[in-house]
């Protein structure tokens, strides 16, 4: 598992109240050991986790009530990246988002020779949570997995393989055929093909997605693909743990699509689960070829072209949702990406940058879902506000962010904030500006050597900030999902806020990137003649410059930045 996933799914499910494990041999049945081949096995015949899930109605509500209860199942994950085995077993790369080698003893299922060392083996109606809570945005990506058909798997119609219950990522198999599924929020993409599983050996199944694609493999061999432009996003309805990825069962949500209506099951061995940031599988050139040299699927601009044959270039079509530009979009540094579009309990849709926006009154508020538990040396966050008519820039409003204001954006004497918190430290920037009656893009983002603030493109304050973004770790649920539209009072004494805020307004396309967006020009002067009177990297007391002295091979500079008076006084 590489680092990044590791830290993923520590916080991800531990903040949720799971307990989670590398590998454990302790479960609700004791395990059977036995000894082939010189080595030793482990077998756990329970069947009940099945039969719970199915009657609790899915994954993410069973998985939750255990939580709650202190009794979730241990989620194992594995990887033995001192075994080197022989092409075409998958072994980890720097693509490699995450790699389960699938030799933990889970609660259900037993081992066995795998592709790579060994391997789980499930029985019809056994079920194995994998140690993945898939949170994170992918524009591209790739899902891979080894399966070995048990005796029985055809003894039925339709068996899940694996995925999320909400088939944001699902693979299932059914009267011949193979389908991938990729989910989005109340729309069902599917690639399917006819597809010949060897009974007796061992199967690498994948799908991808990105580069104007989405594809199903089979053994290297394409199954079946579809011209699609969207990358992988996670759901986002607040519900814990509905995007765990889960070998051996699948409820009957969310695949009207295909047209399965009856949860699923499945009965065979299982092998290195594989998620990468890329496309590991090339279409032929068959497929990949256009007709027309210009694909107008690729194209930005794709609205009528005029009687003169010119193009309209400020309106963007993906799909049917027509998008205003310059409207965000997903690529490899996005981290969450959320279109504001689905049905919340509170709030209205209406026409938004892209598609449709939520509107919300004052009081109204919504939770994303987006649970910002990642460390981030380096990021950007971005969404576009309309004010409400009583939005009132002379007033106290938040705009967004967590609860702790780890991340926080609020209006008060027509002046922006954007807050940056750490432990006991409270770190900030402001601005004055005039918000448009017409939508504004709001950035905020640190990891230059900055932390700056931006509206519609134009930089308004910045500070010399040399920390990342750290997530709240205190143990309190939710402390670091980010919420629209309401505030307590905690953790704003520094800018001297102490009410809680609501908000006013319309927002869309939320997007968190895990680089700077926006570049801070700054002022750069030589200071040989001042350089005794500078302050490297310390705030200057009741002044409104900072001087930072760069380190050159000739000369030395300087780095001029505005900062707020009466907010010099506490150390960064």
């Amino acid at each position: 598992m590489s680092g990044k996933m590791t830290k993923w799914l520590a916080g991800s499910l531990v903040a949720m109240g799971a307990f989670v494990a590398g590998c454990s041999d302790t479960n609700y049945t004791d395990p059977i050991a036995s000894t082939e081949n010189e080595g030793v096995y482990l077998k756990n015949d329970a069947k009940g986790m099945w039969a719970r899930i199915d009657e609790s109605g899915s994954i993410a509500s069973y998985f939750d009530s255990l939580s709650k209860e202190e009794g979730a199942p241990v989620i194992g994950t594995s990887t033995r990246s001192n075994i080197r085995c022989a092409a075409p077993a998958l072994k980890m790369d720097e693509n490699t988002r995450f790699l389960d080698e699938l030799e933990s003893l889970f609660d259900e299922g037993e081992q066995v020779e795998g592709v790579c060392g060994k391997a789980l083996k499930l029985s019809d109606g056994q079920v194995a949570p994998l140690g993945v809570n898939l949170i994170d945005s992918m524009s591209v990506g790739t899902v891979e997995f080894w399966f070995r058909p048990n005796a029985d798997f055809f003894d039925k119609d339709a068996r899940t393989l694996l995925g999320n219950d909400g088939a944001r990522i699902h693979f299932f198999y059914k009267k011949g055929e193979l389908f991938f599924q990729k989910n989005h929020h109340n729309q069902h993409y599917y690639v399917q093909g006819k597809a010949e599983l060897k009974e007796n050996d061992w199967n690498l199944i994948a799908g991808q997605w990105g580069n104007g694609y989405m594809s199903l493999w089979l053994n290297g061999e394409l199954v079946g693909y579809w011209e699609h432009d969207k990358g992988y996003v996670p759901a986002q309805r607040d519900i814990p743990f509905e995007n765990l990825v889960v070998i051996g069962y699948k409820s009957s949500c969310c695949m009207e699509g295909p047209g399965q209506y009856e949860a699923m099951t499945t009965s065979g061995s299982f092998d290195q689960f594989r998620i990468s940031n890329i496309n590991r599988y090339a279409l032929p050139d068959s497929v990949t070829a256009k007709v027309n040299p210009v694909d107008e699927k690729d194209t930005v601009v794709k609205e009528d072209v005029v009687k003169e044959d010119t193009v309209a270039t400020d309106t963007v079509k993906k799909d049917d949702i027509v998008c205003k530009a310059p409207a965000l979009a997903m690529d490899d540094k996005t981290l969450y990406f959320d279109e504001l579009d689905a049905e919340y309990e509170e709030g209205t849709l209406v026409e938004g940058v892209c598609g449709k926006a939520i509107s919300l009154k004052d009081g109204e508020s919504i939770q994303t879902g987006i649970n910002l538990i990642d460390e981030m040396p380096a990021g950007t966050v971005e969404f576009w506000f309309r004010p409400g008519e009583d939005f009132d820039e002379k007033f106290s409003h938040t705009l967004l962010g967590n609860d702790g204001a780890r991340i926080h954006f609020f209006v008060r004497f027509d002046t922006l904030f954007f807050q940056k918190n750490h432990s006991d430290t409270h770190y900030f920037t402001y601005g004055k500006m005039t918000l448009k009656k017409d939508w504004n893009l709001i950035a905020g983002q640190w990891g230059d050597g900055f932390m700056s603030l931006w509206v519609n493109g134009e930089m308004i304050a910045s500070e010399a900030h040399e920390k990342g973004y750290e997530p709240a770790a205190r143990g309190r649920e939710s402390e670091n999902l980010i919420v629209i539209g309401r505030k307590s009072g905690c953790c704003m004494e520094r800018l001297a806020q102490s009410d809680p805020l609501t908000t006013s307004g319309d927002f869309d396309q939320l997007r968190i990137s895990t680089v700077p967006r926006y570049e801070v020009k700054v002022e750069v002067k030589n200071v040989e003649e001042d350089e005794q009177k500078a302050q490297p990297k310390e705030d200057v007391k009741d002044s409104v410059v900072i001087i930072i002295p760069i380190k050159e091979d000739k000369d030395t500079a300087a780095v001029k930045v505005e900062t707020p008076v009466a907010d010099t006084t506490e150390s960064k």
